[in-house]
């Protein structure tokens, strides 16, 4: 005797395709507050680093008289490499005895112009080892001198840093009647300029570095200096007065960098 046929229930295509649609719907979401979570700890981060090196010039301004300053040979990128050396000890900013003022000089902790012994040529350090993140950090602690280094941010960009640029070696940062003198002068700002360009940089592919313009305002409206001697903010008269740095991405004038910006004043 043959038994009818039972029917086993199953889905539609339409049933599959909706379950699908949920379950991409529901993937997209979690991805997005995934990412949303990883950049505000990344962000978090980046400012707690900002906050240990900011804090860190201002000890070193305690002890030398001035914030980490650029040596008078180099480019864009030396400055946040001379800033990473001073920082943890590797040179220091010293006064020589040249008339009619003193000569100021980047000079590195062991120079035998420093007195001799362990309290004239010991490395004094404003960052320890690991504590904030490196381009190189397996070799962090090594002591040669033929590594250079930068402090990198969560995305793992380098900080960037301004600040003056000294004088050649030998040469006064003053006249004797106590007006700085160019390049030392063409800093107009109490204070230094240190950023993360963030999350807003667009990555162009392994080992590319961002352009200067992704920290900085390369407009010179301002004093006639760009942001990058001078140190302030360039701004569009008003009133209103505008800053284009901080105005949004769409912008043809700004921001050129993302995150953080920390001791400007203008």
């Amino acid at each position: 005797m043959r038994h009818p046929s039972v029917r086993r229930p199953g889905f539609t295509l339409i049933e599959l395709l909706l379950v699908i649609s949920i379950i991409a719907i529901l993937s997209m979401a979690t991805f997005a507050l995934f990412r949303a979570a990883s950049t505000a700890r990344s962000k978090a981060r980046s400012k707690g680093d900002i906050q240990a090196i900011s804090m860190a010039c201002e000890n070193y301004k305690k002890t030398y008289g001035d914030y980490p300053c650029r040596a008078n040979v180099g480019t864009d990128d030396s400055f946040r490499k001379d800033m990473f050396d001073q920082l943890v000890g590797r040179r220091i900013i010293k006064s020589f005895p040249l008339a009619p003022s003193s000569a100021i000089e980047l000079i590195a902790y062991n120079d035998n112009r420093l007195p001799s012994g362990s309290q004239g040529r010991k490395q004094k350090a404003f960052i320890g080892y690991g504590e904030i993140k490196t381009n190189d950090d397996a070799n962090f602690a090594n002591a040669t001198w033929t590594l250079t280094f930068e402090f990198r941010d969560a995305w793992d960009n380098p900080y960037d840093y301004r600040y003056r640029v000294l004088n050649s070696a030998g040469s006064a940062v003053q006249t004797a009647a106590g007006a700085y003198v160019a390049p030392f002068a063409d800093w107009k700002s109490p204070n230094f300029l240190l950023v993360s360009c963030g999350s807003n940089y667009v990555d162009k592919g392994e080992g590319v570095m961002p352009d200067i313009k992704e920290y900085w305002d390369e407009t010179t409206l301002t004093s006639g200096i760009k942001m990058t001697k001078n140190g302030l903010i360039p701004f569009i008269p008003g009133p209103p007065i505008v800053y284009p740095y901080f105005e949004d991405a769409d912008s043809a004038l700004g921001p050129f960098r993302a995150d953080n910006i920390v001791n400007w004043s203008n």
